[in-house]
């Protein structure tokens, strides 16, 4: 639309259509959202059980009943905000980003960030079902569209080969957690996956996830305002602890083309850790006796600056902290279609936001950054 700034989000929110689980063999198709004929009607069942609910103690999530595709698009994506009308196809994409003045967008499909209980070959089948179906209905656009690659990421050599046969459909980038409790991306089982996104030059897009810490099953965890809040806040910041295990591992030295992008868990925390890390990365640092003598050639923040990257829909805190950060580690998004959003107001809030800010500032962190991060040609 004339006069709207031209955006790129990093944080756009798709689902499959449920119908592709039927060409999953029978046994494994229940842990995947699919459609149910009841005898009222069509239902789509989410899948996966309690554990797909981000704790044990919440209940299942409910079958919903649709009676057309955009309600079954719609249910799909869940938490689906006012005004928002999620569809299957590009088209319907492309409307949706008019509204908000996208031109461009990273595609984030459903991938467990939760245990799921599926077994290694039904989340392989699921994985390599979902990435053909976004490679071939994107295959035409991907100058604007960057369809995630879902990963079976509980096998580090089969999400290689997944890796490998996407990236090679033109698809990026690759689709994980922001972090495992007891899978840390620093344990060396990870390192041919992090060799392999180097030498394809395929970015890590590390979503904010339930999978940092052990799921709580204690009913009253949930029994206080603000806990889902609370929760996520301690998700977002805890990505800082992600970039550590990059920095201080040698990981980021190592593969020098590898970009881990930290999603939808703000950046104003960025500054912070950057200098924190730095400032104790000296000789006091190599005196302390319980860490490991393993130096770096560079300081932390210097590879952090480099390699990782931080989304953002509303974070004044980071702007302003954009002269310790840089402006190359910031990208915006606008978290479609989900209620925590910006969607549809978008214009608005990054105008809000970016008061007083350079235009070529603006204009490198609300574009120019994910132009260049994943490959867009707008």
């Amino acid at each position: 639309m004339p006069g709207m700034r031209p955006l790129i989000s990093t944080d756009y929110h798709i689902a499959a259509p449920p119908s592709l689980i039927a060409e999953l063999p029978e046994e494994y198709r229940h842990f995947y959202p699919h459609l149910e004929e009841r005898d009222d009607g069509m239902y789509l069942v989410a899948g996966g059980g309690p554990s797909m609910n981000m704790s044990a103690a919440l209940p299942p999530i409910p079958a919903v009943k649709v009676s057309n595709e955009r309600e079954i698009a719609h249910a799909s994506v869940r938490n689906v905000c006012d005004g928002a009308t999620p569809g299957f196809t590009v088209a319907d994409q492309l409307s949706e980003m008019a509204i908000d003045g996208v031109q461009a967008a990273v595609l984030i499909g459903r991938f467990p960030l939760f245990p799921t209980g599926e077994s290694l070959d039904a989340e392989i089948a699921y994985c390599r079902v979902v990435n053909d179906w976004l490679a071939e209905t994107y295959r035409d656009h991907m100058h604007q569209f960057a369809p995630g690659i879902h990963l079976p990421y509980n096998d580090v050599d089969a999400s290689v080969e997944e890796l490998v046969r996407c990236a090679a459909m033109g698809m990026r980038p690759a689709l994980l957690p922001d972090g495992i409790y007891d899978r840390p991306y620093y344990f060396e089982e990870w390192e041919p996956l992090w060799e392999a996104a180097d030498a394809l030059n395929v970015p890590l897009t590390m979503h904010v996830g339930g999978m940092r810490s052990r799921l709580n099953s204690e009913p009253r965890a949930i029994a206080f305002p603000g806990f889902s809040l609370t929760g996520w806040y301690g998700m977002c910041t805890g990505m800082a602890e992600t970039l550590a295990w990059f920095a201080y591992s040698g990981l980021y030295e190592k593969y020098p083309n590898l970009v881990t992008v930290m999603t939808e868990g703000y950046a104003g925390w960025l500054g912070f850790a950057m200098q924190f890390f730095d400032h104790h990365w000296d000789g006091r640092y190599e005196k302390l006796a319980f860490t490991p003598k393993k130096p770096l050639p560079a300081s932390p923040g210097f590879y952090m600056r480099r390699q990782a990257k931080a989304t953002f829909m509303f974070d004044p805190v980071a702007i302003n902290n954009r002269n310790v950060t840089g402006l190359d580690c910031l990208m915006w998004g606008n978290d479609y279609p989900h209620q925590e959003g910006v969607f549809p107001d978008s214009q608005a809030w990054v105008e809000k936001q970016f008061d007083g800010v350079p235009e070529d500032e603006i204009d490198q962190m609300v574009r120019g950054n994910a132009a260049k991060v994943f490959g867009f040609s707008i």
